[in-house]
């Protein structure tokens, strides 16, 4: 019995490692569907002069932004996100989802079916969610311990949507470590924008169509039948509890009085796209946009990202790279990454990109960057939720929007360059580490952290496709 039991453990090992490693390294061909239309020369050719947007830098008022949406809705809010994590904050938002589905509005919410985070008191959220006539949760791509594949596609997309007049996205998921007041240990300066349209137009409409292409497809999974009405009860009395007495006491992130048509401006146009919805090797439609957008530059190129792993797939989409045009990349450093194996990623990657003649500003913090952003010369800018990595190219769903408008290219060339202020020029030798005078003990530490990475980097580039 022992050695069958061996056997089925050996045999489905070996199946993991052809069908969620080695498939991803075959050229498997792709038949265009949905969501796979590219034109290189079209950069930004919609919705001319009819749009606001509004640049969401702040964590707090990001999401005191998306708590107002949710309180003036009227018919529609639809929520695409990869996680929903722990806090107040992320109590308030679903407490004001839940009364805004009370007074009919319809409620759509939509997560990634694996890192979803919905853990501790927010694991009978499903629950009460499909309790609700007003509203309904899917997940996308949900575990599937037999179909390994599906396992690296998830879904990246942080949109939230309202009645198809006003739309928020870009890197923020939902929760503290993105939204509060007061950081916490593990909080990340994101970023978002604010897109808004007194009449309903082209982009937003794209983007409400992506979320419904989504929601029904054959990838996203509905809420199981099997659930217990008392846990669900009780978690719905818990939030609306939560965000009525936040409400009570006049809490300023439930508290917020923006006026989408003042504290917006106005830009020439904007474009929305996003990755093909695809298993296995995507089309890095995403990549090929932003590279399209980077050769137009007659200036400088100035690129902000939490990873930055240009693997040798992504080697046609990186072409602006060994451009004479100035290029400057921000990221995290040795100190401040969140994501170890990113980072060693990184590391083996690193001397290669400062080949290109890039500029390499490592950021040293406080906390880390979780911003995905893009600016061309002095009018074009991308913001948006991808990395400078393989997963974001070719794995997960991703989306962009493409801005031109020379005032919110300058605010947020300025956001970035507030990071810049904090960071490091990578040197030549691209090994060097400035340490501040925080005593021994922390270089000692950082020292540690860069043999550990650097081991560590060297064997990544077996899997680095798929970090």
């Amino acid at each position: 019995m022992l050695h069958i039991l061996l056997f089925l453990i050996l045999f489905y090992v070996m199946y993991v490692f052809i069908t969620a490693f080695v498939l991803f390294y075959l050229p498997i061909p792709k038949k265009c569907k949905k969501h796979c239309t590219y034109k290189a020369s079209s950069i930004s050719g919609d919705d001319q002069g009819i749009n606001q947007v509004m640049l969401l830098d702040d964590g707090f008022e990001s999401g005191q932004v998306r708590i107002q949406m949710i309180r003036e809705a009227k018919k529609k809010i639809r929520l695409s996100y990869y996680s929903i994590q722990k806090g107040k904050t992320a109590e308030w938002l679903l407490g004001a989802l839940i009364e805004a589905a009370d007074r009919g509005v319809k409620v759509q919410l939509l997560l990634d079916g694996i890192c979803h985070s919905l853990r501790g008191p927010l694991k009978h959220l499903p629950y009460t969610v499909a309790h609700h006539p007003n509203m309904a949760i899917r997940f996308y791509e949900p575990l599937r311990l037999l179909k390994p594949w599906t396992w690296h596609n998830r879904l990246h997309d942080k949109l939230l949507l309202t009645d198809g007049r006003v739309a928020v996205m870009g890197g923020r998921n939902i929760g503290d470590k993105y939204f509060a007041d007061q950081p916490p240990k593990d909080f990340v300066y994101d970023r978002d924008v604010l897109l808004y349209n007194s009449k309903k137009g082209n982009v937003l409409d794209k983007m409400e169509q992506y979320f419904v292409d989504l929601w029904n497809h054959a990838f996203t999974k509905r809420t199981k039948d099997v659930f217990s009405t008392q846990k669900a009860k009780k978690l719905r009395n818990q939030l609306i509890r939560s965000y009525q007495e936040a409400i009570r006491k006049e809490e300023p992130f439930v508290m917020s009085a923006f006026d989408w048509g003042k504290d917006a401006i106005s830009v020439k146009q904007i474009s929305f796209f996003t990755n093909p919805v695809e298993r296995f090797n995507k089309r890095p439609l995403v990549l090929m946009k932003l590279n399209d957008m980077a050769h137009r530059a007659k200036r400088s190129v100035l690129i902000q990202a939490p990873y930055v792993i240009p693997t040798r797939p992504m080697k046609d989409g990186l072409t602006f790279l060994s451009q004479e045009i100035q290029t400057t990349i921000v990221t995290n450093s040795l100190a401040t990454t969140p994501n170890p194996l990113a980072f060693a990623g990184y590391l083996s990657t690193k001397k290669e990109l400062m080949k290109t003649g890039a500029h390499i500003y490592e950021y040293k913090g406080p906390y880390s960057i979780h911003a995905k952003s893009m600016v061309i010369d002095d009018d074009l800018s991308m913001i948006g939720t991808y990395n400078l990595d393989a997963r974001s190219s070719f794995l997960n769903t991703e989306s962009i929007l493409v801005i031109d408008s020379a005032p919110f290219a300058l605010s947020l060339t300025q956001a970035i360059e507030q990071k810049m202020a904090y960071s490091d020029l990578v040197a030549k030798d691209g090994m060097e580490l400035k340490v501040d005078a925080d005593g021994h003990g922390q270089k000692k530490k950082l020292l540690i952290k860069r043999l550990l990475l650097n081991g560590l980097s060297t064997i990544t580039v077996l899997w680095r496709r798929l970090i």
